[in-house]
């Protein structure tokens, strides 16, 4: 079994890898990649890369009706769904609002796994989420804002982080059974470019840029995309939902940091407080491991 320490690192390693998504989409914008091409061709290239290095290591998976909806719901919840919401809020509000829906699938995680009952209420672990909300809000409070959020904004930014914190819980408690870590990456990301594909010929608005640099960009996504979902998955078989969600405030600091590095971003006077909060958050996580309804009020 592995050891509850190993998944710190793990998790601070994920949120990292995963959170350069963020910068390496504006890199590509900039080089003439549309934001729905940019999560298209890096899903389908890195659900294809996953799939044959699965096949190398672990041979054809069992393909039964389970596996396949696992993908499918694990996919849109988790990735293809968020991330077309995502690209309308941010054409539509700017890249500030939506930067906010990034803080809150932690909350939603915790909330979802309360209401199902799957763990017991400890104040410590809400106080841990509260206080990376508290951190992650602080880094991107000084994002620009387009004008006062309409009523649909709010409803996309509020729908994002819960359909997020909705895969979270759905993969922890439907985990296919002898099903590698691998495959299930594979399949997560080839179900997500499928319903990007459908979106992308309804709309017109995923074409391969021409720019071998936009080109270039979409590459280094793929491969940022498969080192991150091999960690990804390997987390959640040892992270509860909320502990796995809290990757969400790394990938948050990833991207402040690589704004300030690549972009010239000025850092607020509030950067070094939050990502302190951040570090408090895991921290008091860690202390505080989930436990089952059954062992309310007892502590071992």
């Amino acid at each position: 079994m592995n050891k509850p320490s190993s998944t710190w690192p793990l998790l601070v390693a994920t949120g990292l890898v995963l959170g350069t998504g963020v910068p390496l989409a504006r890199l590509a914008g900039l080089a003439g990649a549309s934001p729905l091409a940019f999560a298209f061709w890096p899903t389908a290239a890195a659900g294809v890369l996953l799939a044959l290095l699965a096949w190398r290591r672990h041979g054809p998976p069992r393909l039964g009706a389970a596996l396949l909806r696992f993908g499918l719901i694990a996919g849109a919840l988790g990735h293809a769904l968020p991330m077309t919401a995502l690209f309308w809020l941010s054409g539509q509000r700017g890249a500030g609002l939506s930067a906010l829906a990034f803080t809150l699938p932690p909350v939603f995680t915790l909330a979802f796994t309360l209401l199902l009952r799957l763990e017991a209420w400890q104040g410590p672990r809400v106080a841990a989420v509260a206080t990376g909300l508290t951190g992650a809000l602080l880094l991107v409070g000084g994002r620009r804002i387009d004008g006062a959020p309409d009523m649909a904004a709010v409803l996309v930014l509020l729908a994002v982080p819960a359909m997020i914190g909705a895969a979270n819980v759905y993969r922890a408690r439907h985990w296919p059974p002898g099903v590698a870590g691998q495959w299930l990456g594979a399949l997560t990301l080839l179900a997500s470019a499928l319903l990007l594909g459908l979106l992308a010929l309804a709309s017109g608005a995923a074409p391969w840029p021409e720019a071998p640099a936009a080109q270039a960009w979409l590459a280094v996504q793929a491969l940022a995309l498969v080192g991150g979902y091999l960690l990804y998955f390997r987390l959640q078989r040892r992270a509860e939902p909320v502990t796995f969600s809290l990757m969400g405030y790394v990938m948050t600091a990833t991207g402040v940091a690589a704004g300030s590095w690549l972009f010239d971003e000025r850092l607020g006077l509030a950067t070094g407080p939050a990502l302190l909060l951040i570090v408090a958050a895991l921290a008091l996580m860690r202390r505080h491991p989930a436990l089952p309804r059954a062992a309310a009020g007892v502590r071992a």
